[in-house]
């Protein structure tokens, strides 16, 4: 028995024994790199060489990124309320550099990997690298061993027993030391050594920008990626022209905003960029709307470029249009309109949209609302429209602006101007007064005014509306609700859709509302909805002209008209100053319309006396030298006039007789048609109501 244990005990010695020098021979071998190939450290070498490759990329994008939030935020701030001198041109500056960084990533893009690969010499350089760094490993792991079993001898005794534990398991099992297999994040194509004829034609084809045919690519890497280099993150569509690329690239935009999206169908790409349809699985569109700002980043487009269109006959999904490129390029160029070649009863097209489809819309009873911030493009949609009305034989339009620019070129062809105070009082009165005499002779089997030659449509413009006193800015609104129907409508430009413009009154009063790059608090009211803009209306999102160096989206829009209710970006077609002016010259030499006797005069005979009471005040006006009188000082004058019917309250108090005499003026006034009524005279001190001589003026402007 103790011969046999001691042959047992023998046998395990030796078998521990050979377990240590197998495992000596195995960290020898490690330690001197020799479990990898010489195809492995060159694929290292190369692997660096493709980093350093795609962190080149990457910087450019995160710097062209950077450079495109801070453009976004300054011209958010301009939208909202202006900028600097100097905000502009740091603006300026920015989009430039932005656009260099963009051409020069670019042309990176277009740079495909190509591997200088290294030489004999460094890779046994690299090797001997490899191997100062494990024995410096191996020197730092005896280091800390001894420190262990100095201060922790359990703990070494312990770990003596694992690795006597460890020597006996590989006596039996010894390690094979040979090269190891290529770590798998070494298997890119991009390091593989060209010496087939498969890799040849492979890094081949990527020199040159080509695609390698699917069955010779590496299988492998179609399984990790959508094209070389990609890191799984949302990518620019600039660059792309695969619909299935496209939309994975959509898709992955939407989620890293997160965004529950089903699923990117329906993807087709337009001349402009891309057009698809998003289904949402969770949330609602609203929540898509808010982030194209950011998605505008993520997809590599220009403020703006992610534009969304929810739809309503499936709640879930959105249309998304990606513009890549102009989305009006070609720009079809500016209507011929020879004189007298048209009516307002055809449709003009103010121009396309980016679905290719003509903007067509008919004028005849429209009172039309234009919004713009400066730059937008408003005067140049306004010399569009006038353009059309004036070369129709039955329309004629109005020019008024308290700026005194007007129509410009077109100014020649108002049927009437007015760009003072006064002279815009006059107009806005007989323009009132000129609906109100159509209204009044129409027959009652009919409904609006029958426009014709002889009898043309007028249309008012009314620009810069703001500056407007506020007696005019009720005129105005008075002209646009009885307006329609005679055929003498407003169209009315704003920088600026305040509640004294719009109100209210947008949906029955603008049957045409026109929306070029605004501000994001007037999108609601024109649109008149407080969900405007996650319905898809997103003027705010475009961008004023800084100067004639850029045009930015001037002239860009959205429009709510009959017929156009979808919110799809348009362009207007420009008429420049000099043809515009050419059109003037040749469309006065033909001859323009004149408005009817019957609607300039009331009848077609003479002028009627003025009623009694109007005759009445307007004896008191000629003997008061003032501006306004009281109902006070009024009284006094139609006792004179007619004691026995205005007399009736003398044995009144001040309080009571006054209210008497308001009540029975306002009925007479009332009474005989006339559009005159007492106002408060906040002037005067105390506000007692009264009369003011220029709303006089204005009612007795018919009568004799």
């Amino acid at each position: 028995m103790p011969n046999r244990a001691a042959r047992w005990a023998g046998s395990q010695a030796r078998r521990t024994g050979d377990g240590a020098r197998y495992l000596g021979a195995w960290l020898g071998h490690w330690a001197s790199t020799a479990d990898q190939s010489g195809d492995e450290i060159r694929r290292r070498i190369v692997a660096g060489q493709l980093e350093a490759h795609n962190e080149r990329r990457t910087d450019a994008e995160d710097a062209l990124t950077a450079e495109i939030k801070k453009i976004v935020r300054l011209e958010e701030e301009a939208s909202d309320g202006g900028l600097t001198q100097a905000q502009r041109g740091d603006l300026t500056f920015r989009r430039e550099a932005a656009r260099r960084l963009e051409k020069s990533l670019n042309e990176m893009r277009k740079d495909r990997f190509r591997p200088v690969q290294p030489t004999e010499r460094q890779i046994a350089r690299a090797r001997s690298l490899g191997r100062l760094r494990r024995g410096a490993a191996l020197l730092g792991a005896a280091t800390a061993t001894g420190i262990l079993a100095f201060h922790q001898p359990f703990a070494a005794l312990l770990g003596l027993l694992a690795v006597t534990g460890l020597a006996w398991w590989t006596g039996t099992h010894p390690p094979r030391l040979t090269h190891r297999p290529i770590p798998e994040d070494l298997l890119l194509p991009e390091l593989a050594q060209p010496s087939s004829k498969s890799d040849a034609k492979d890094q081949a084809s990527e020199a040159e920008g080509t695609e390698v045919p699917p069955g010779e690519a590496s299988d492998a890497k179609e399984k990790r990626e959508l094209f070389r280099g990609d890191t799984g993150k949302p990518f620019p569509l600039r660059e792309v022209t695969d619909p299935a690329l496209a939309a994975a690239g959509i898709l992955r935009a939407l989620v890293a905003e997160g965004l529950a999206v089903g699923s990117v169908t329906g993807v087709t790409a337009e001349r402009w960029g891309w057009r698809a349809e998003a289904r949402l699985t969770k949330g609602k569109p609203a929540d898509l709307v808010a982030k194209l700002a950011n998605l505008d980043v993520l997809l590599g487009v220009r403020q703006g470029g992610v534009m969304a269109q929810p739809q309503k006959s499936a709640a879930a999904t959105v249309v998304l249009r990606i513009v890549t490129s102009d989305a009006f390029d070609p720009m079809p160029t500016h209507p011929a309109y020879p004189p007298r070649s048209n009516s307002i009863k055809n449709p003009m097209v103010l121009g396309p949209s980016m679905d290719a489809t003509p903007t067509e819309l008919t004028l005849a009873g429209q009172n039309i609302l234009l919004i713009a911030s400066p730059g937008g493009g408003k005067s140049a949609v306004i010399r569009s429209l006038v353009d059309y009305i004036t070369s129709c034989t039955d329309a004629i339009a109005w020019d008024i602006d308290p700026t005194g620019r007007g129509f410009g070129p077109l100014r020649r062809l108002a049927a009437r101007k007015a760009y003072t105070p006064e002279d815009i009082d006059d107009a806005l009165d007989d323009a009132i007064a000129y609906a109100k005499a159509r209204a009044q002779v129409m027959d009652d089997d009919v409904d609006n005014w029958q426009v014709s030659d002889e009898s043309p449509a007028g249309f008012v413009f009314v620009d810069e509306h703001p500056q407007l006193t506020p007696k005019q800015k009720t005129k105005v609104i008075d002209l646009m609700r009885i307006g329609r129907k005679a055929r003498f409508t407003v169209v009315l430009a704003s920088q600026d859709a305040t509640a004294d413009v719009v109100g209210d009154a947008v949906a029955d009063v603008f049957g045409i509302r026109i929306m070029l790059p605004c501000r994001k608090a007037d999108v609601p009211l024109v649109v008149g909805s407080d969900t405007a803009i996650s319905e898809g209306w997103m003027p705010h999102r475009l961008t004023p002209s800084p100067g004639d160096w850029d045009l930015a989206d001037a002239g860009c829009f959205y429009i709510i008209a009959p017929g156009l209710s979808d919110p799809i970006l348009r362009k207007a077609t420009f008429l420049d100053a000099v043809g515009a002016k050419q059109r003037a010259v040749e469309r006065l030499a033909a001859g323009l319309p004149a408005l009817d006797p019957v609607t300039t005069g009331g009848s077609t005979g003479p002028r009627p006396e003025a009623p009694a009471v109007l005759a009445a005040l307007r004896d008191a006006f000629a003997s008061e030298d003032a501006e306004c009188l009281t109902l006070a000082q009024l009284h006094t004058h139609l006792v004179r006039a007619d004691p026995q019917r205005w007399g009736r309250w003398d044995n009144r108090t001040e309080q009571d007789r006054l209210r008497e005499v308001g009540k029975a003026l306002s009925a007479e006034l009332r009474r005989a048609d006339i559009d005159l009524s007492t106002v408060r005279l906040d002037e005067l001190d105390g506000g007692p109501r009264g009369i003011r001589r220029d709303d006089l003026h204005a009612a007795l402007r018919h009568y004799t």
